[in-house]
């Protein structure tokens, strides 16, 4: 390939992951795994993404922290499956352990027990032990430590939500 095709591809490179990008937010690691299965070789992906990078259009740590807001905000999750999904958005382990560390112990609990009452509003006629066995698991499959699952529950049980 020549210069003047190197410099076609990576113009291209740029035209679709700005594409992409339009479409909904995504990492680089996602942004070059769908270049490269585009047909756009690896040094061609790179040197695009890091074009977009120099401009301000492509950052790793903005794209992170929105990440985090939605899942906390919207999905409700725990730190668990934020740090999971971080991984699997591949944000750099630097990034991912800043954004884990701002999520509080506080913030975090306070998110479970809302979203235990909400589920537990639900379950009512249910026998009050398959209502807390749902309702830890619920929580864990949230994302949830045990612990704060734990904690949830007794401080259901103590405003009799779960007798």
């Amino acid at each position: 390939m020549d210069a003047s095709q190197e410099a076609e591809q990576q113009k291209q490179a740029i035209i679709t992951s700005l594409r992409l990008l339009a479409a909904s937010p995504k990492s680089g690691t996602e942004l070059k795994k769908k270049l490269v299965s585009k047909g756009f070789t690896e040094s061609v992906a790179e040197r695009a993404l890091k074009d977009l990078a120099e401009q301000g259009l492509l950052d790793e740590s903005v794209y992170a922290r929105d990440l985090v807001s939605r899942l906390t905000q919207s999905r409700a999750a725990g730190k668990y499956r934020v740090a999971f999904e971080l991984k699997r958005h591949g944000v750099p382990a630097k990034i991912r352990n800043e954004l884990l560390e701002s999520i509080t112990p506080a913030a975090e609990a306070e998110r479970a027990l809302e979203q235990a009452r909400l589920k537990s509003a639900g379950w009512l006629k249910l026998d009050p032990q398959k209502r807390k066995k749902r309702l830890y698991d619920f929580l864990i499959r949230k994302g949830y430590d045990f612990q704060i699952a734990q904690d949830v529950l007794l401080k259901l049980d103590r405003e009799s939500f779960c007798d």
